[in-house]
């Protein structure tokens, strides 16, 4: 992608102050920002702090999805893009939003693609785009039979094909494995040497690496210049018996949408432990989650189950249904009483009045948690939980996971954020359609 092109821009926001519906304090004050042709910036921050916010009021989401008060003003080449909708800003600015599946509207994902092409008109910067990130397998493929790694590659290069008009990215490598966050890594270099802008929000930034020129942390409204974020520091996971078997899978056949994904699993789960689970994007991991917990038939073998098994599915906004946060938990809460300390323990007190839906993607994820937890079950999966969480969140999470396991709740993680294996007893991995043991 070294094409150069001359219609490089400058991407200013000015002023720009935001207050959601319903809130009394603005979640962005008065924020100056400028991204200029050859620069790809970086935004950190705890979750919950609105950094998604700014993106989608730049695209013009907010407040034209969301209710929103909305001062300051957003440019391109120091034209205000304030009459524009949504639909009219995607001309002049590409966006992948931190729910790929909200954004593939076609059957197929070739027909995605070349939607894109007549979009933005560069085939040859699209097909570029399409072979870094490994989309060509899937070119044929139906969207909805594509894992959420796969999804999230096929939506990063209809965005970054785009390129060098300006590009906004929402976490960007929350479903990529290694492999993928390498070579959106390598675009971003890429779309930097070309004069293309990117300005993209992540909690796990050192994952990419060398790939953003420079970090910006947005805390209380504001932004301020940052260091590259650094990778969370887990403890070890502790002594346990390991002794109760409460999940015993043998000759699991997996498949999904005709293609067989695992053939011959064996698996014993235990109370007390806790299990990492990796692989490649699309390997099946998922799908295997969903077996293990009766969502879904093996196509051979079988599952036996003691106790509870609970899923938190990598979409948070599936599994919420109540009109509040408070409503949400207090709807799992057997005890009726429990419901206040668990909304502190995952740091979501001052929500409880809130809607879920307008949540960030971490306080989403943080409250399905909350709710299943109260459920006490004997299993839990938990398929990605990195998503939305800021590393101080991860950290929680993983004490709490430990202390659950202590008391004999066993945990399967399933993850790309391969850093977890300093915190499990055993690590996973799928390959060539089997599960092997990785030393951890």
């Amino acid at each position: 992608m070294t094409k150069a092109d001359n219609r490089r821009s400058v991407l200013q926001v000015k002023g720009l102050t935001v207050r959601l519906a319903g809130e009394a304090l603005p979640v962005l004050r008065s924020l100056d920002l400028a991204v200029e042709p050859g620069d790809v910036v970086g935004v950190s921050g705890r979750s919950g702090t609105g950094k998604s916010t700014l993106l989608h009021a730049i695209a013009g989401l907010v407040p034209w999805l969301r209710p929103a008060t909305i001062g300051g003003d957003v440019l391109l080449d120091g034209e205000s893009l304030s009459d524009l909708d949504p639909g009219q800003r995607a001309h002049l600015v590409a966006t992948c939003l931190d729910r790929p599946d909200a954004q593939l509207f076609l059957p197929t994902v070739g027909q995605e693609a070349a939607a894109a092409v007549r979009l933005h008109g560069d085939q040859e910067r699209f097909d570029h785009a399409i072979r870094s990130l490994d989309v060509e397998p899937l070119l044929d493929r139906r969207t909805t039979e594509l894992s959420s790694g796969q999804r999230q590659r096929v939506a990063l290069a209809v965005a970054l094909g785009a390129s060098p008009r300006p590009v906004l990215l929402d976490e960007p490598t929350a479903h990529l494995d290694q492999e993928g966050v390498t070579a959106l890594g390598g675009l971003l270099t890429e779309i930097r040497g070309m004069g293309g802008s990117v300005l993209l929000s992540e909690q796990a930034g050192w994952r990419l690496g060398n790939g953003i020129r420079r970090w910006l942390e947005l805390d209380d409204g504001r932004l301020s210049s940052h260091g590259t974020p650094e990778a969370p520091r887990f403890p070890s996971p502790p002594v346990t018996a390991l002794d109760r078997v409460v999940l015993e899978a043998r000759g699991l056949t997996v498949e999904r949408g005709g293609r067989r994904l695992l053939d011959g699993v064996d698996l014993d789960l235990r109370a007390g432990e806790v299990v990492l689970l990796s692989g490649a994007n699309g390997a099946g991991k998922s799908t295997l989650a969903r077996v293990l917990t009766g969502l879904r038939r093996p196509a051979t073998g079988a599952v036996r189950r003691s106790g509870r098994v609970g899923l938190m599915l990598p979409s948070a906004e599936l599994q919420l249904f109540a009109g509040t946060v408070a409503g949400e938990v207090e709807a799992t809460d057997t005890s009726r009483g429990e419901s206040a300390r668990v909304l502190r323990r995952h740091r979501l007190d001052h929500l409880a009045a809130r809607a879920p839906w307008t949540l960030s993607r971490g306080e989403r994820q943080r409250l399905v948690h909350a709710a299943l937890d109260l459920q006490r079950p004997s299993l839990m999966i938990v398929d990605e939980p990195g998503q939305g969480l800021d590393p101080q969140d991860l950290i929680d999470l993983v004490g709490l996971l430990h202390r659950r396991a202590e008391k004999g709740r066993a945990y399967l993680v399933i993850s790309h954020r391969l850093e977890l294996a300093a915190a499990v007893h055993r690590h996973l991995q799928i390959e060539g359609g089997h599960l092997v043991e990785v030393a951890t």
